[in-house]
């Protein structure tokens, strides 16, 4: 394999297709796929790609090729949305893929190259923790460049594994470090021919060893639950006088619910606004039903929000993490009106304000996360700490029947773990999950399938090392290493 590897990296052509392969396969260790040690092995394939190159300007183009095969495999359900429900050209949308597969590559992982340039006087391991570093922060821009796309975080392939108990005490990003860490000392050993480091750390791949049947801990505190999937076809959902097949099947699949506390639709299941005659009609129809956690817009202050709202006390929760072209569009002046797909309904959402309020029912505090906003766990500090539990509600219809449904649902697990906070998850047409404090799936509603679901959801009082202390650890080791390494060189 090395030897392959070295005769094709001579060869500029056949070495961008290369590591372009090589990137791709990095989305065979995420969810729904879970071949979990392909990402360390991408990574040092990468990294050592990066090493050998000739000059900075191999080393960008190198680091452009793996991240577009990261970015387009890793994120190429995105096709599905463009394509088929954005009711796209496959040409326009392939483009579309292509561009914005490009653009994350060249903002996230090609500014690696610059460690061409470095030429640090340190042994090994200083050198992994230093490299370490650089990928990390490029990681943490994930969450603030771009409006924010914290998707495939290495560290996220460590559920189920011996390695997740990283995660409540450093979070996903401090599990990005470690593999980060291990994929460099792999490289690096191997270059040099420390064949002693290179196998101890293959050995260290136990990391990945799989941890299941986890004791489900049931705390006092509870609140019966019913998530409504009600699985409709995203085609009709705005087709003029359709709205009230909609209104039905909510109603009847709420209505077979009576003895819950509270009742959770998915991300906006109706085609109005909250305040809006045909809303006023409905509550008549939902009046004697439990409480209900809906999606729902809202119009005010001439903006429109998507939001979560307790529908019998009006509490809401606006969405703050908006996503790209299907809630907002960037550059808006330039590309509405060129395709349908920069002029699908409802792209022109305004993001919620920071540290916004709880909702409170039952004598519970809910901590509401829409879709997106479950990708952004430091966002959400404060509101962790004081939350009960957490009710994230999507509508990942647009995904259809891809990976990307899984993807999230991974997401979603992460949080639980790395905040120690049970999740009930409602979506339009699945995966609809409650998902215990340790990641545990404890119950789903499968893909495509309308339905409810009934359990509990247990309130923890105890809030994880990462929402108290954690989440500051590895951006602090990781900005002090990379300060180290121009001390270093400073000192020539």
């Amino acid at each position: 394999m090395a030897l392959l590897s070295k005769q094709i990296l001579k060869s500029p052509f056949l070495s961008y297709l290369y590591l372009g392969f090589i990137g791709a396969t990095s989305v065979l260790a995420f969810s729904p796929f879970n071949f979990k040690p392909i990402i360390v092995i991408s990574l040092s394939i990468f990294i050592a790609a990066i090493i050998n190159s000739e000059n900075f300007c191999q080393a960008f183009k190198r680091s452009v090729a793996w991240g577009l095969g990261y970015w387009i495999a890793g994120t190429g359900w995105l096709i599905v949305s463009i394509y088929y429900y954005g009711n796209t050209s496959i040409i326009i949308s392939i483009s579309i893929i292509l561009i914005m597969g490009s653009l994350l590559s060249i903002v996230f992982i090609a500014p690696f190259s610059i460690i061409k340039l470095l030429n640090i006087d340190a042994n090994l391991f200083i050198k992994s923790l230093v490299f370490a570093s650089l990928l990390t922060l490029l990681e943490l821009l994930r969450f603030v460049l771009l409006g924010g796309f914290p998707w495939l975080l290495p560290g996220l392939v460590l559920l189920d594994t011996a390695g997740q108990n990283i995660i409540p005490i450093l979070g996903v990003y401090g599990g990005s470090f470690i593999l980060y860490f291990l994929s460099f000392v792999i490289a690096l050993s191997f270059l040099n021919k420390q064949y002693r480091i290179f196998l101890i750390t293959i050995f260290s791949s136990v990391i990945f060893l799989p941890q299941h049947n986890l004791t489900i801990f049931y705390p006092k505190e509870s609140l019966s639950i019913s998530i409504i999937q009600p699985s409709l076809d995203p085609f009709k959902k705005y087709v003029d006088g359709l709205h009230k097949n909609i209104e039905d099947v909510l109603v009847d699949l709420s209505g077979q619910q009576s003895n819950v506390d509270l009742l959770i639709w998915p991300e906006s299941p109706l085609p109005y606004l909250h305040s809006s005659n045909q809303m006023a009609n409905f509550n008549s129809r939902i009046d004697g039903l439990p409480e209900i956690l809906s999606g729902a817009w809202k119009y005010q202050d001439s903006s429109l929000y998507n939001t979560m709202t307790i529908l019998s006390t009006d509490e809401s929760y606006a969405k703050r993490h908006l996503v790209p072209f299907g809630e907002y569009v960037p550059f808006e002046n330039l590309l509405r009106g060129i395709i349908d797909f920069f002029d699908m309904p409802m792209s022109s959402i305004s993001a919620g304000m920071p540290n916004q309020e709880l909702l409170n029912t039952n004598n519970f505090k809910i901590l509401g996360m829409i879709c997106f906003d479950i990708a952004f766990p430091l966002s959400y500090i404060h509101q962790m700490r004081e939350a009960d539990f957490i009710v994230n509600i999507s509508n990942d219809t647009w995904f259809g029947n891809s990976y990307g449904p899984y993807q999230h649902l991974q997401i979603v697990r992460a949080r639980a773990l790395e905040s120690n906070k049970w999740i009930a998850r409602g979506t339009s047409d699945g995966i609809s999950t409650i998902v215990d404090n340790k990641g545990t799936i404890v119950s789903k509603i499968s893909k495509g399938t309308k339905g409810a679901l009934n359990g509990r959801i247990y309130k923890t009082q105890e809030t994880s090392f990462f929402y108290e202390w954690g989440y500051s650890i590895i951006p602090l080791i990781s900005l002090i290493m990379f300060m180290f390494m121009f001390v270093v060189r400073s000192r020539k």
